[in-house]
């Protein structure tokens, strides 16, 4: 308890994230290999959700539970982390983990975009003046992308984070917190909804439980209780912040018969 208390205080973990942490960890036959592959499917599988859930959301309530700057924060990072990940696979002899990582991270940026172009139609009132037009509202989403990728990028240097395993947590730590924050300001269930709440809380058990959690299990020597335990922290801060916003939705009245905007019966409650 003594040294995690001195953790908190003055000692920060310097060691990186490297490829070959991936390699030592993924390649079938190691000793953690199946411990690792499911620590990594989990999180993937749940960062699916979170944009597959609010993409049903739109399309049936036009309306979603992510603001504007959040859908331009993702898109930078999965597309940085398109040639992250690419660019290991092609210089680590084609290794299997990088090429999917990619793939992954190319089906979230496409899922983003749709979303961005979903908020350009149907939240255009939400998002913006009623006089802005179609070309002043894209090149408001490209310039909020543009920043958050060269910083991100920046962030990535300052941290000397080769693949972006040190940053990429705060992806999750996004998604599980500002959602409540945004159901709350708005006072109302359209554009969220209650599996959406509970995902949330999935993510934050999934990627910050000190047993089983992908980027631990990956590179443990940045990422575990004993070195980092700040890490764990917010994980706790985050869980907190998710179990919130699924009370405020249960709180909130429900969700009309028809939704005005569509004329038709939300679909997820």
């Amino acid at each position: 308890m003594g040294f995690i208390l001195a953790m908190l205080v003055a000692g920060y973990p310097s060691g990186d994230c490297l490829p070959e942490n991936f390699i030592q960890h993924l390649t079938p036959g190691a000793p953690d290999f199946g411990f690792t592959l499911v620590a990594v499917i989990l999180a993937v599988v749940f960062g699916l959700l979170v944009y597959i859930i609010p993409i049903i959301l739109t399309e049936t309530e036009h309306i979603q539970p992510y603001p504007l700057w959040l859908h331009c924060f993702y898109f930078a990072a999965d597309f940085m982390g398109i040639w992250v990940f690419l660019d290991a696979f092609l210089k680590y002899d084609f290794f299997y983990m990088f090429g999917l990582l990619a793939l992954g991270e190319a089906i979230w940026v496409g899922m983003e975009t749709y979303c961005l172009q979903r908020a350009m139609t149907y939240e255009r009132t939400l998002n913006w003046k009623a006089d802005w037009s179609f070309k002043k509202r894209l090149m408001n989403i490209v310039l909020m992308i543009l920043v958050f990728y060269v910083s991100l990028n920046l962030l990535r240097v300052e941290l000397h984070d080769p693949t972006m395993w040190k940053f990429w947590i705060f992806t999750q730590v996004l998604v599980t917190t500002v959602p409540g924050l945004v159901l709350e300001q708005r006072g109302y269930r359209m554009g969220n909804c209650r599996i959406l709440n509970i995902v949330f809380i999935c993510v934050v058990l999934v990627s910050f439980n000190p047993w089983c959690n992908m980027w631990m299990a990956i590179a443990p020597d940045f990422f575990g209780l004993h070195v980092n335990p700040w890490y764990y922290i917010t994980g706790v801060v985050c869980l907190f912040m998710a179990i919130r916003g699924f009370i405020i939705y249960e709180k909130l009245p429900a969700k009309p018969t028809i939704v005005e905007a569509t004329g038709k019966k939300p679909l997820l409650k």
